[in-house]
C-alpha cells in the first residue's frame, strides 16, 4: 500500500491504497460533482452539498444496481429459452422399448 495525496474541495488527504490512480480518479469525480452541486446550490452550506452530493451518488448506485438485476433476469431468460431449444434439438437419451403383443 502506499499513500496517495487527494484534493476534494479544496482540502487535502491522504490515502493508503493499491490503486493510487484510481483513487486520484475517483477523488476528481467527487470533487467535480461536490464543485456542480455547490454552483447549483449556492445557499447550502458544505455540509448540505455533501449530503446532497451523497444522496445522489447512492442513487446512481441504486438505479445501476436494479439496471444490473433486470440484466441478469433478462440473461436467465435468454439462457432457459436456449437451453429449451437445445433440448428439444438434441435426439432423445431415453431407450425406446419395443412391446409387442404375443
Amino acid at each position: 500500500m502506499k499513500s496517495v495525496q487527494i484534493i476534494i474541495r479544496g482540502r487535502q488527504f491522504n490515502v493508503r491504497t493499491t490503486d493510487g490512480d484510481s483513487i486520484q480518479r475517483r477523488a476528481k469525480e467527487l470533487d467535480r460533482r461536490l464543485t456542480e452541486q455547490y454552483e447549483r446550490s449556492r445557499s447550502f452550506d458544505e455540509h448540505s452539498i455533501l449530503m446532497i452530493t451523497a444522496l445522489n451518488i447512492l442513487n446512481e448506485l441504486n438505479l445501476l444496481k436494479q439496471q444490473h438485476s433486470e440484466q441478469l433476469q433478462e440473461l436467465d431468460k435468454d439462457l432457459e429459452s436456449t437451453i429449451a431449444l437445445i433440448d428439444a434439438l438434441l435426439p432423445s437419451n431415453k431407450k425406446s422399448v419395443d412391446v409387442t403383443e404375443t
